[in-house]
């Protein structure tokens, strides 16, 4: 009993963790989550995967082996205990029972044998008669004789449940591990690239595991989360995904989403259809169907990748996907393209101005692709990026994101969308800066030599403007002044300074001021221009700053998409199931009869004592409560008054 005790409460500790902590999740977000220290400690417990832990399984079976060598030893005693009166318990015994008494009588033995049996009955008793040897007759009762098999179901329940348990349990799993038949993939790879021993049949008992199906898409395995990589399960069946639709709250958070699918399965001429959603799974035999996510199945994308260094607009048209990984060769090195996610709305909280305003609490921001750019030594910027722009003050930009590592947040550049809300003019402004040579011949142009001024000087400034622009485009505005910091003596460096901005902001001007000119916006460099591309200047000389902590010198526009999503499906194999619920039941059934069912035995002894009867009675209850000696005296007095009254 005490090895039974110490093993449940061993179970229902784990079974708390296991609620509280969530299971079977990838590794990585556990590391995410508990840093590298505690993810390793918790791992080595098994609390990742409690209840597929090989310390929760040998738990789990020596409680079985322990309840059932409990039910083999004390069973049939309880069986016998069911059945026996105890009418043969000697009169002496009877008087040491918790509730006793003697009475005396003037009636005959038959008389009286017949009003104590009537007695006991009418209070729901079972009675048995036995003659002894001396005369004397025993009359035992016997009430509540169920409580016993309450013992029974309950026992017999902890070894149905635990057995429930272990054909839940990856035992199978955990033996082929042991041989070496079994080993976790930890890889990133193709289904025909993952390791034969990461492969795990049909005849696999139980299992939980998840896969992802894009729209028209279909599936005959899914991933098993295991130690510290996956497993792929084969299944005895094809799923296909027809449909997926999802609706969202103002919030833009998921209301409700759902999968049409179609289970095909060898033998069968037509398939199972049904539509699942949340709380609301497909079953078929042992295994049920869950929704319980849902992602991007692939999005179809057509971009251009703008080249950031090129003093020419020659963007490289790229059509791709979600999940796809694409190579690029560029002047500045070899790169890989990791299109990760498609989402379609962002929805960003407004302000009680723009409430008031819109009636609105939530504005979507419109679709993103996050997608990552790593080089050949494996490091990599991870991007969002916009697809329309969005308004801010008045304006409109095109947002995009990077980061260097999942942990930071993501570093915004807000590119300035002309008139035609297109980006059109920035990629041409970017262009132009690009070619220090043509900047300086424009800056000629509007600033030709004074007069008095040699022409040595003049040169000497005019490749002073071709090195600012070339430094510009490369550090930005914080590394001239860095510039000026290292290379100018320190009593000089703030008259230095305001001249090579001054210079810059001349050439940058002039620049722009051309494009303005090359789009017919004015006919001159001496008109004013409108409040509206001053300000576009403004913001893009702030973007244009910044594009070098922007990561490599590429930017992906995406020009348009064709949205396709993914059902992500939890699919369960549970034959223990039902054995669980049946213990359950049996559990419940078992308590009900331990405690409040309860078994009273009451006996009476006649014996003729000098021309009269000796009434011996003597009562116990197996929960000896106040209620048993109510009892007991009410039959007393009953048997009392009806003597008396014969």
């Amino acid at each position: 009993m005490n090895l039974a005790v110490t093993l449940l409460v061993m179970l229902s500790i784990a079974s708390v963790i296991g609620t509280v902590l969530q299971q079977n999740q990838a590794f990585q977000d556990y590391i995410i989550k508990f840093g590298p220290f505690w993810t390793e400690v918790f791992n080595s417990l098994g609390l990742f995967h409690v209840y597929g832990a090989a310390w929760f399984i040998l738990v789990l079976v020596f409680l079985l082996l322990s309840t059932s060598v409990c039910v083999v030893r004390n069973g049939p005693g309880f069986i016998k205990d069911m059945k026996q009166f105890s009418e043969k318990l000697s009169p002496t015994a009877l008087k040491h029972q918790p509730n006793q008494t003697t009475l005396e009588t003037d009636i005959s033995a038959e008389d009286q044998q017949k009003i104590a049996s009537v007695v006991l009955q009418k209070h729901g008793y079972k009675t048995k008669i036995h003659q002894r040897d001396d005369g004397s007759v025993t009359i035992a009762g016997l009430k509540g004789k169920w409580n016993r098999l309450g013992y029974i179901f309950t026992h017999v329940s902890i070894i149905i449940i635990c057995f429930g348990g272990l054909l839940d349990s990856n035992l199978l799993l955990k033996y082929r591990e042991l041989t070496g038949d079994l080993l976790p993939e930890t890889r990133t790879v193709s289904l025909d690239q993952v390791n034969q021993k990461s492969w795990v049949g049909t005849e696999n008992l139980s299992f939980r595991g998840t896969v992802n199906i894009a729209e028209n898409q279909k599936s005959d395995v899914l991933f098993l989360p295991y130690e510290n990589g996956y497993l792929v399960q084969k299944l005895p069946f094809t799923i296909v995904n027809k449909d997926f639709r999802i609706q969202y709250y103002d919030t833009g958070m998921p209301k409700n989403y759902e999968s049409d699918l179609e289970l095909y399965i060898p033998g069968q001429e037509e398939p199972i259809r049904q539509t699942i959603e949340v709380n609301k799974p497909l079953y078929y035999e042992n295994y049920a169907i869950y929704q319980s996510s849902f992602g991007d199945g692939g999005t179809e994308l057509k971009i251009n990748v703008y080249p950031l260094l090129s003093p020419m607009v020659n963007p490289l048209a790229l059509e791709t996907a979600v999940n796809k990984v694409e190579p690029l060769k560029t002047p500045v090195g070899r790169f890989r393209v990791e299109f990760n996610d498609f989402r379609n709305f962002n929805m960003v909280p407004l302000s009680e101005e723009e409430q008031e305003k819109t009636g609105h609490k939530f504005h979507n921001n419109g679709p993103t692709v996050t997608f990552k750019v790593r080089n050949e030594q494996g490091k990599a910027w991870e991007y969002e990026n916009y697809v329309i722009p969005n308004e801010q003050e008045g304006r409109w930009f095109f947002m995009t994101g990077v980061r260097n590592s999942p942990a930071e947040p993501y570093r915004y550049l807000f590119i300035p969308a002309d008139a035609k809300r297109s980006k059109k003019r920035f990629f041409n402004y970017l262009a132009i800066l690009n070619d220090p040579q043509k900047v300086r011949r424009i800056f000629q142009q509007q600033y030709p030599m004074a007069e008095g001024m040699d022409q040595r000087t003049y040169q000497l400034q005019m490749r002073l403007i071709e090195q600012l622009m070339t430094l510009f485009r490369q550090t930005g505005f914080a590394g001239i002044s860095d510039f000026v910091k290292k290379s100018v003596p320190e009593a000089e460096q703030a008259k230095v300074s305001d001249y090579y901005f001054t210079q810059t902001t001349f050439a940058l001007q002039s620049a722009y001021l051309e494009l303005l000119k090359e789009e017919g916006v004015i006919k001159s460099h001496q008109e004013d221009i409108p409040d509206f591309d001053k300000t576009w200047f403004e913001d893009a000389l702030t973007v244009v700053s910044s594009l070098s902590k922007y990561g490599p010198p590429m930017y992906f526009d995406i020009t348009s998409f064709r949205e396709i999503q993914a059902t992500g499906l939890q699919i369960t194999k549970s034959p223990g199931k039902d054995v669980v619920y049946f213990g359950s039941a049996l559990l419940t059934i078992g308590v009900f009869f331990m405690f409040y069912v309860r078994q009273r035995r009451l006996w009476i002894n006649i014996k003729p004592e000098n021309e009269r009867l000796e009434l011996t009675l003597a009562g116990k209850d197996n929960k000896n409560l106040p209620e048993a000696k109510t009892e007991f005296d009410k039959i007393v007095e009953q048997i009392q008054n009806i003597s008396k009254q014969a």
